[in-house]
């Protein structure tokens, strides 16, 4: 399974560099470095978009360093306590890889995927978090060999430990919502800096 993040550009990212981008993608069209589209991973708008629960990887992004901005929003949601939508970093496969989750009521989750095992690193209430479905949020974050900084709307979240894999990893996008009430999750101006 693949997965998905919503993202947006507000302008204010300070790491993440357009002109100097080991990858940019506004989302004109989809590119093949994120697959084939398909009825449920697609471009619309100008934005990626993954309806129901999934995501996608750009193994362009493989890196051990970098800084990442994304914008994201839960489009549609009737349950937005249970579809959030993230990033995935340092991704080898789907059993191993990082990821920050941004719901809409207004909470962030870091957690860790290791040999198929799920752990969470933190949950937090951001009150950075332009709440609600439909908002936009800017996500910023900045990968260093033993620590991740993560910034929502230009401030400063929280760095946290994270354990580079030894060859770095690729960069996604992901969504998760609800079998019995599915959420519709878009992406735009994601760009991946080498650091």
């Amino acid at each position: 399974m693949a997965f998905g993040l919503l993202v947006a550009n507000q302008g204010a990212l300070a790491a993440c560099d357009p002109e100097n981008a080991l990858y940019e993608d506004d989302f004109e069209f989809l590119d093949v470095s994120w697959g084939a589209a398909d009825d449920s991973i697609l471009v619309d708008d100008g934005a990626l978009v993954i309806k129901g629960s999934g995501g996608v990887v750009n193994l362009e992004t493989k890196t051990a360093g970098a800084a990442i901005c994304v914008d994201v929003s839960v489009a549609e949601a009737p349950n937005v306590a249970d579809s959030p939508a993230g990033l995935v970093f340092w991704w080898q496969d789907w059993k191993n890889y990082y990821s920050v989750f941004v719901w809409a009521d207004g909470w962030i989750e870091v957690r860790r995927m290791s040999d198929g095992k799920s752990k969470t690193l933190f949950t937090q209430e951001a009150g950075a978090l332009n709440p609600g479905a439909g908002a936009v949020n800017s996500l910023e974050l900045t990968l260093q060999p033993k620590d991740a900084t993560l910034s929502v709307n230009a401030t400063e979240v929280r760095r946290f430990k994270v354990k580079r894999p030894k060859d770095g990893g690729a960069v996604g996008l992901y969504g998760i919502s609800p079998d019995d009430a599915p959420a519709t999750f878009t992406f735009d101006t994601f760009i991946v800096n080498e650091r």
